[in-house]
């Protein structure tokens, strides 16, 4: 009986342990933005395929600064390229970043539609099309649930 006891006392810390987290774990994205961000990247890709370039390869490190630039511009409340240098001095840093770029917009409610007004843009398709290997991408809602994205590309 008391081993009996014992095993379920332990089963219940694992249990415990397994699926609790402190409330500061905040999740970088919700899935909704994820997919989104997933879906920006299969456009970048599938577009640059068909231009004959390489596709990118998703950077976990430019990902986070991208939500953290999206989140940064949502605070202020404007699009905008501020804290570019120190963006490519961090990935300079952590993945030897050699040049680097960055796509900013506001307001797009889809995937689609910000790639459209992307690719629609002389600069904003240089940078996708680009001399890059690597991507990361923010698509971060505010309160309202608008989107602030955030491209940065590196080789």
């Amino acid at each position: 009986m008391k081993t009996t006891l014992v095993n379920y006392c332990l089963a219940f810390m694992v249990l415990f342990g397994t699926f609790s987290c402190s409330e500061d774990e905040a999740p970088l994205e919700t899935p909704n933005e994820t997919s989104v961000a997933d879906e920006i990247l299969r456009l970048v890709n599938e577009h640059r395929q068909g231009q004959g370039l390489p596709v990118l390869e998703k950077s976990s490190t430019a990902d986070q600064l991208a939500i953290e630039h999206s989140r940064y511009m949502i605070a202020q409340g404007e699009i905008s390229h501020d804290n570019r240098d120190a963006k490519f001095d961090e990935l300079k840093d952590k993945e030897n970043a050699r040049g680097f770029g960055e796509n900013v917009a506001f307001g797009q409610s889809s995937a689609q539609s910000v790639m459209t007004a992307w690719l629609n843009s002389s600069g904003h398709r240089a940078n996708i099309e680009g001399n890059y290997t690597h991507i990361g991408i923010g698509a971060v809602t505010d309160e309202n649930g608008r989107y602030y994205y955030t491209q940065i590309f590196y080789r």
